[in-house]
C-alpha cells in the first residue's frame, strides 16, 4: 500500500521531523496552491519537495482539464500539462467528472457523452503513466448516481478514485445506506481511496476535516471490497465556514493542531492497513 495526504507546510514538517512516513505530496489541496501552480512558486516547491518524495498531482491546473468541456480536446495544452508532470514526478494524473455545473440546455446524456469522450483523450494520452482515475462527486446535479462513475471508467478505460466523504455527501437526505451506495460504485476500478472527515450543521456539509469514527469504518468497508493501490488523506481546510471550531491552515502560516491531527490520521490509516496485511 501506497500512503498519501495533502501537501501543507504542515505535511512537509511532519515528514522532515519523521513523524509521518508517506509516499506521496498530494497537490493541489486548496485554492491557494492552485495560485501558486501559476507562478514560478510551483516550480520552487516542486523543486524542494521532490528530493523528499514525488508529488501525486490531482488535475493538471492550469491547463485545460474539466472533462466537461466540449473544448477540451480543441483546447488542450500539452506544453503545460508535459511540465507539470515532469516538476511534479507524479506516476498518474487524476481527475473529477466535471468542475462545473452540467450545461442545462443540453441533455445528461450528451454532457455525460462529452466527459467519456474527454476522458478516454486522457487515458489514451497519458497511457504511459500508472494510472489515469475519476473521482466520484457529490454536487454537481447528475453526477451523484453510482452507474455514471461505472459508465465513465468502463467505456474510457480509466481508473477510479472512491472519495469516502464525496459517497456519504451524495447520499445525505436521499434514506440510501452509505454502504448500499458504494457498493453500487465501479470499486473493482479502485486505484485510490480519499480519506477526509465531514462536518454537518445547519442541513450544510463540510468536508476535507479530522477523519472520525464514521469515515474510519468505511474505509475498512471498502477495503474488505477493493484493492487501492492507494489511500490519500485528504485532510485540509482554508477555512472554517460552519464554525466548527476546526484548525485551518494556509500558505504562509503552520498550524500546530492541524500537524497533530495530520499525524493521528496517517497513523490511524497504516494501522487499519497493516492489520490487514495490505
Amino acid at each position: 500500500m501506497k500512503y498519501a495526504c495533502n501537501f501543507f507546510n504542515e505535511t512537509e514538517r511532519l515528514f522532515d521531523e519523521g513523524r509521518i512516513d508517506i509516499d506521496y505530496f498530494k497537490y493541489p489541496g486548496l485554492a491557494f496552491h492552485m495560485k501558486a501552480m501559476e507562478g514560478d512558486g510551483f516550480g520552487e516547491i516542486c523543486g524542494r519537495v521532490t528530493k523528499k518524495r514525488p508529488i501525486l498531482l490531482h488535475g493538471l491546473h492550469p491547463a485545460p482539464h474539466d472533462l466537461s468541456s466540449e473544448t477540451l480536446q480543441r483546447d488542450f495544452d500539452d506544453c503545460v500539462a508535459d511540465r507539470l508532470i515532469e516538476m511534479t514526478r507524479t506516476p498518474g494524473v487524476s481527475f473529477h467528472p466535471s468542475l462545473s455545473p452540467l450545461r442545462e440546455d443540453a441533455p445528461f446524456e450528451r454532457s455525460l457523452g462529452v466527459i467519456i469522450e474527454n476522458a478516454r483523450f486522457l487515458r489514451e494520452k497519458y497511457r504511459h503513466m500508472a494510472f489515469v482515475t475519476i473521482e466520484n462527486v457529490p454536487h454537481i446535479a447528475g453526477l451523484k448516481a453510482p452507474e455514471v462513475y461505472r459508465r465513465i471508467t468502463e467505456e474510457s478505460g480509466c481508473g477510479f478514485i472512491l472519495d469516502i466523504s464525496h459517497a456519504w455527501e451524495a447520499v445525505r437526505g436521499t434514506g440510501e445506506d452509505i454502504r448500499d451506495y458504494i457498493d453500487k460504485l465501479p470499486l473493482e476500478r479502485t486505484y485510490e481511496i480519499h480519506l477526509n472527515g465531514w462536518v454537518e450543521k445547519d442541513g450544510d456539509f463540510m468536508p476535507h476535516v479530522k477523519t472520525g469514527e464514521e469515515g474510519y469504518r468505511l474505509l475498512e468497508y471498502a477495503l474488505d471490497r477493493c484493492a487501492p493501490e492507494i489511500i490519500t488523506v485528504e485532510y485540509g481546510r482554508g477555512n472554517d465556514r460552519l464554525g466548527a471550531g476546526i484548525p485551518v491552515v494556509s500558505a504562509d502560516s503552520m498550524n500546530e493542531r492541524a500537524m497533530d491531527e495530520i499525524e493521528e490520521q496517517i497513523t490511524r490509516v497504516r494501522e487499519i492497513c497493516l492489520k490487514r496485511g495490505i
